[in-house]
């Protein structure tokens, strides 16, 4: 697997290049997308950008000890269990609940440590954050426990669910989001830096990114999803997967393959067998559907892709044999096996292709100059 740093910055520089001025707050959880948390980090450290964000106290922790030494906020802290690892790495939470942030108040005021927190407002994703239409109940509580404990509200933020496909939607969530934002400031409570736009609003709404956004899939080659974005955004391939061929062999007609012999063949056939399998991310849901590519071209995948192997069939291919590399994503010559071809062959998400690359797979950095 080789994952592209310079293509990493650049997709981030586009993103900040849509709205001058507006702040990048990197998602790097679920280590990077699956690519390397610290990898993401070392690219994208010559922006400046604001920050990184990721889901846990210990993708904080272990992002920490990799000496990156910005701003890291946790978006899932544990209030109970997470307190004395945010403070003692300076890790900076993400606050989805009243109780939530007396709690980090209180371990704050205990180690007389000051802690700045992230507020989340709730606006239809309906998961976690205090209810956006609710700002003027709420607001007084927050305000006093802001000024119990040495905490400081650093920003107020809501999340978009579906930005790529409902722009009404969106644009609710938005309207509400202003309105409870407004609500803090008439009850006398600064909240910081606002921001709501994921890769997808980012694309597609740059009045949406008022201070700061909060890059995932587009940072990491994905993300321009079913609506057109304009080009000079659509963001870089940064992940390319590989897989050497092991075993080639002609087979005669009536020749069953892989397990529960799901695919037979009906010529005379030549296959090749290759180092991946689902243990590596090869998704099984690509078994007699998939491709990859060899020699510049496409040889389908043949019966149920394996734990450890896959066959594909190289008849008509000139010349394949062991050793050989094969692509499982990327490019080959002309053709190309993206993440969004990918996810629509296996019926899921850019994100669970990526996530679901297996740490089998050694990850390489390579650093290119242009697209």
């Amino acid at each position: 697997m080789e994952v592209d740093l310079g293509a990493i910055r650049r997709n981030a520089e586009r993103l900040a290049g849509l709205r001058p001025g507006c702040r990048l707050l990197p998602m790097v959880k679920a280590d990077g997308y699956g690519l390397g948390a610290w990898r993401v980090a070392r690219a994208v450290s010559p922006l400046d950008v604001w920050g990184l964000g990721v889901a846990t106290a210990d993708e904080g922790v272990a992002l920490r000890s990799a000496v990156y030494a910005g701003r890291i906020v946790v978006f899932s802290p544990l209030p109970s269990h997470d307190a004395a690892d945010l403070l003692e790495h300076g890790l900076e939470p993400a606050i989805t609940s009243l109780e939530a942030l007396e709690a980090f108040g209180v371990a704050a005021s205990r180690t007389a440590r000051a802690l700045s927190v992230h507020l989340e407002l709730d606006t239809g994703m309906g998961r976690l954050g205090l209810p956006a239409g609710e700002a003027r109940l709420w607001s007084g509580e927050l305000g006093r426990a802001l000024a119990s404990h040495p905490l400081s509200l650093a920003s107020t933020f809501t999340h978009f669910h579906s930005a790529d496909s409902d722009e009404a939607a969106t644009r609710k969530q938005w309207r509400e989001f202003q309105t409870a934002l407004q609500g803090l400031r008439e009850a006398g409570i600064d909240p910081g830096l606002s921001h709501a736009a994921n890769s997808a609003a980012a694309l597609r709404y740059k009045e949406f990114a008022p201070d700061m956004i909060r890059p995932g899939i587009a940072l990491y080659g994905g993300g321009v999803g079913s609506n057109v974005v304009p080009e000079r955004v659509v963001p870089e391939r940064v992940v390319s997967v590989y897989a050497r061929v092991i075993d080639v062999r002609d087979v005669p007609p009536g020749q069953t393959v892989s397990y529960g012999a799901t695919y037979r063949t009906s010529t005379r056939s030549r296959l090749a067998t290759l180092a991946i399998g689902y243990a590596d991310g090869l998704r099984l849901e690509l078994s007699n559907r998939g491709s990859v590519l060899l020699r510049g071209r496409r040889a389908a995948i043949r019966g149920a892709v394996c734990m450890d192997v896959t066959v594909v069939d190289v008849t008509g291919l000139q010349d394949v044999g062991v050793g050989d590399v094969a692509t499982v994503l990327g490019c080959d010559g002309e053709e190309e096996i993206t993440l969004q071809e990918l996810a629509s062959e296996c019926r899921t998400i850019e994100y669970d292709i990526l996530t679901g690359l297996s740490p089998r797979l050694p990850r390489i950095s390579i650093e290119t100059e242009n697209g």
